[in-house]
């Protein structure tokens, strides 16, 4: 038990987030706050407000006498949440191509996010790739010096997560290291309708590889916190 009491809730929010983008939480899965409490130290309250800020970002789901859970995207939800990422990364990549042709864009963090999910493209380390593809479209996001817009695409990433790991099909040949290549190609050719419409192309077929006939399998108590 760590001794110590730590009283930011957005540690518990982050804590979550990371879990899911690198797949150590699944959909369906019970949480626990006393598992929180008493390996990380978080006092009750702000365990509680964290998960207050999860259920409200869509994250968790809360139940009466359920306690909270994972959330598990339904087929709707699922092609609701591409849609609303497409609003946003569509700005995203306006302001970046904008940015890029008057040249206050440094991309260099972005290629070197490309160039190590090339290195484990094909790789057996599924959490790793998965984990840099989120962390491609967070970080697109940054690179526009707009909270907002990070705040507002933050939630979606692991909710995209989570979708894929229910309805993801393992006979699909979609790859995402390829197209976002091929994305940041657009944006530095400064043509605005080719970029967008590689993103536009990209959040299509993230939906179109999955596989909406897949049923969730049955979750419970998760104590992946230690």
């Amino acid at each position: 038990m760590n001794s110590g009491i730590n009283n930011n809730s957005d540690k518990v929010v982050d804590l979550v987030f990371k879990a899911i983008m690198k797949n150590r939480l699944k959909p369906g899965v019970r949480l626990s706050e006393i598992s929180l409490q008493e390996e990380l130290g978080y006092s009750r309250s702000v365990v509680r407000q964290g998960f207050d800020k999860l259920v409200d970002s869509g994250l968790l789901k809360h139940k009466k006498n359920q306690g909270v859970r994972v959330a598990c995207p339904t087929k709707d939800e699922t092609i609701q949440i591409y849609q609303a990422r497409k609003a946003i990364e569509n700005g995203v990549i306006s302001i970046l191509v904008e940015k890029h042709r008057s040249h206050r864009l440094d991309l260099s963090v972005i290629d070197q996010l490309t160039t190590k999910e090339k290195q484990l493209h094909g790789s057996s380390m599924h959490d790793e790739h998965t984990r840099l593809s989120c962390d491609f479209h967070i970080t697109l996001a940054e690179l526009c010096d707009n909270k907002y817009i990070v705040e507002s695409l933050k939630p979606l990433i692991p909710l995209s997560t989570l979708a894929a790991s229910v309805y993801s099909d393992p006979h699909s040949s979609f790859c995402s290291f390829a197209e976002h290549n091929d994305l940041i190609q657009a944006i530095k050719s400064n043509d605005i309708k080719k970029a967008l419409q590689s993103m536009n192309n990209h959040l299509d077929n993230c939906v179109s590889s999955l596989d909406f006939k897949k049923a969730l399998k049955n979750n419970s108590y998760s104590h992946i916190f230690s």
